[in-house]
């Protein structure tokens, strides 16, 4: 490990002491009051714990990935383990649910963010029908039973009936993450390649694979190589310390939510840092993609 990895390494382990605090923070959260407008008009598919059970998720994911790399201890240094693959596999999961929290949650205006929950509910029916029939069961409640209900709730709160479908057109991750960094400071398009990078080696797709990690061949039998991976400290370094940004600024606008109007107000300046933050992480870091490596050693 060279002078630069080193470095990355002390400031990786030193961004992931952030999970517990921001656990911790997490676990006091309670339903946020001004958004029961958005609730009532959503329920059962609520949109306060659609966002609170993102942020869980996501600091679950943190805090699984923080205890992952130090395997020892000691006043004389530490050891970490760096995976080549599974640890992004966990930086995915903290950015895409705390994008996921953001995304329901950031926008001012009611109606988008009943829209965007009531669609991400359209997705989850479609696939609970993809699953049980997979499993070859019978789900208690039909797909179009459950779809037409979803439409029902969008359309009492104001959706517009002639294109009701295409109003509730199940999001992927991708628009997700993307529109989610569009609402806040990082931006869509640094969020989205963050996301992008980790699913590159969650999903162990070759260009990522080789493009993203140091790797070196070991021994050649004609055609085929036999190639020694490592993983990339300044790659996890900074989709971590992305996720943990976002996952805070998540934590802080559902608190925010969940304030009284005369307590707290939200605008565009304070998106950018000025609000308070749970952990202090967002003061402290700007999330960068400058890692040491890029996609041109893939295939």
């Amino acid at each position: 490990m060279n002078e630069g990895e080193e470095q990355d390494l002390r400031e990786l382990l030193t961004s992931l002491e952030q999970a517990d605090k921001l656990a911790k923070f997490a676990s006091g959260l309670t339903t946020a009051a001004p958004l029961a407008g958005d609730d009532t008009l959503a329920d059962p598919h609520r949109v306060s714990p659609g966002a609170w059970t993102a942020v869980v998720v996501a600091v679950d994911h943190l805090l699984a990935l923080w205890a992952t790399p130090v395997r020892e201890e000691s006043p004389e240094g530490t050891s970490a383990v760096i995976h080549s693959h599974a640890q992004a596999s966990l930086v995915r999961g903290v950015i895409e649910n705390a994008a996921r929290a953001w995304w329901l949650l950031g926008p001012e205006d009611r109606m988008l963010r009943i829209r965007r929950r009531l669609a991400l509910q359209i997705k989850e029916v479609k696939d609970s029908n993809t699953l049980h029939g997979r499993f070859k069961t019978v789900p208690a409640r039909d797909q179009e039973t459950r779809l037409a209900e979803v439409r029902s709730l969008a359309l009492a709160a104001g959706a517009p009936a002639a294109s009701i479908k295409a109003f509730l057109a199940a999001p992927q991750y991708t628009k997700i993450a993307e529109e989610a960094g569009e609402d806040y400071a990082l931006g869509g398009e640094l969020v989205l390649t963050f996301w992008s990078a980790c699913s590159s080696l969650a999903q162990c797709d070759i260009n990522g694979t080789l493009g993203l990690l140091r790797h070196e061949i070991v021994a050649e039998d004609g055609d085929v190589a036999l190639a020694r991976f490592t993983g990339n400290v300044s790659m996890l370094r900074r989709t971590t310390e992305a996720g943990i940004h976002l996952l805070d600024r998540a934590l802080a606008l559902y608190s925010q939510r969940g304030a009284a109007p005369g307590q707290a107000s939200r605008s565009r300046a304070a998106d950018q840092g000025l609000q308070p933050s749970p952990s202090g992480f967002a003061h402290q870091t700007a999330p960068s993609s400058a890692w040491s490596g890029s996609l041109d050693g893939g295939v």
